[in-house]
C-alpha cells in the first residue's frame, strides 16, 4: 500500500495549520465525507483535536471534545508518517507553485506533473486525484510559494537531509519536462535559501540534473584539488546520508525512497569516475 492509502487508514490525525493547512484543509471536508461512512462501521475517525478514534456526530463534532473533525489544527508532526504527510504536501505545493512562476500553469506541466506521480511515484489512480486536488489548491492559492518553505522548516525542524531531498526533487519535477528554465531555477534557489543550504550543497544538488564542468566532483561536493582522503570522506558522507532506512525515518515518504536509491547511483557513478582518474 502507498503512502496515502496508509495515511487515509489512520483518518489524517496529523493536521496542518498556517498556508499549508489551508492548501490541505481545502479537500479535507471532501475525504472525510468519503471515508466518514466507511469508518462508522469500524473503530471510527481519530478526531485531530483531542486524538480519540470516535463516532463522528452528524454535524462532523466530535463526541468526546466537541471539536469539528473537519477543521485543522496547528501541531508539530510527532511520528514518521506525520513528518511524511508533511513532506508531501510540502512538496506537491512548491511544485504547484514552480509550475506557475511563468504567470500561467499549461495542461502539459498538470500532465508532466502527474507523469512523475504516476510513473516516478508509482501512484495508484485514487492517490493520484488526492495530490492533483493539493497541487490545484496551491496553484489557485493567493499564499507566497515561499511561506510553504518557511513553514516547511519550521515544523521539520534542522533536519539538513530532508532539506536536500526536497530540492533534489524539485529539480527532477522542473526537468521532467526536458527544459529547465532560469524562473524554475531562480525558484528553487529561493527556497534552498530559505532551507538553509549552502551554495555548495545547491550546486551539489543541482549537477546532478544540469551539466556543469568537473561534474563528478560537485555531485560530490568538491573541487577537483581535493585529496583522496576528501574523496574519500565526500563520499563516505554523501553514502550514510541519503540510505534509504535513514531517509524514511526523517520524514521521506517511501513512495520517494526509489528516487533517492537513483541518487545513490548517480553519487557511486560520480565517485567511480573520480576514482579512475585519480588512480587509486
Amino acid at each position: 500500500m502507498g503512502f496515502w492509502g496508509k495515511a487515509i487508514g489512520i483518518g489524517f490525525g496529523f493536521m496542518l495549520g498556517g498556508p499549508l493547512g489551508a492548501v490541505f484543509g481545502g479537500i479535507l471536508g471532501h475525504m472525510y465525507d468519503e471515508e466518514k461512512d466507511e469508518k462508522r462501521a469500524g473503530i471510527g475517525l481519530r478526531c485531530p483535536h483531542c486524538g480519540r478514534h470516535v463516532q463522528p456526530l452528524r454535524d462532523g463534532h466530535c463526541p468526546v471534545c466537541g471539536s469539528d473533525m473537519r477543521k485543522t489544527t496547528a501541531g508539530q508532526p510527532q511520528s514518521e508518517m506525520e513528518r511524511q504527510f508533511l513532506f508531501y504536501v510540502t512538496l506537491t505545493s512548491l511544485a504547484a507553485k514552480m509550475a506557475k512562476v511563468d504567470g500561467v500553469v499549461s495542461k502539459e506541466e498538470i500532465h508532466v506533473f502527474d507523469r512523475f506521480l504516476k510513473e516516478d511515484l508509482k501512484l495508484t489512480t485514487e492517490e493520484r486525484k488526492i495530490v492533483a486536488q493539493i497541487f490545484n489548491n496551491a496553484k489557485n492559492s493567493p499564499d507566497d510559494p515561499m511561506a510553504y518553505a518557511r513553514q516547511f522548516r519550521q515544523m521539520i525542524g534542522h533536519q539538513p537531509e530532508i532539506m536536500q531531498e526536497m530540492i533534489h526533487l524539485l529539480f527532477r519535477i522542473a526537468m521532467a519536462d526536458g527544459r529547465y528554465l532560469p524562473a524554475e531555477e531562480n525558484f528553487i534557489r529561493q527556497v534552498a535559501e530559505i532551507f538553509g543550504l549552502s551554495p555548495i550543497e545547491f550546486e551539489q544538488i543541482r549537477a546532478l540534473f544540469v551539466k556543469v564542468n568537473h561534474q563528478a566532483y560537485q555531485v560530490l561536493g568538491i573541487t577537483p584539488e581535493a585529496s583522496v582522503d576528501e574523496i574519500k570522506s565526500a563520499y563516505k558522507k554523501m553514502v550514510n546520508q541519503y540510505h534509504p532506512d535513514r531517509l524514511m525515518s526523517k520524514g521521506i515518504p517511501e513512495d520517494f525512497i526509489q528516487l533517492a536509491n537513483e541518487k545513490m547511483i548517480e553519487i557511486n557513478s560520480a565517485y567511480e569516475q573520480i576514482r579512475k582518474e585519480r588512480g587509486f
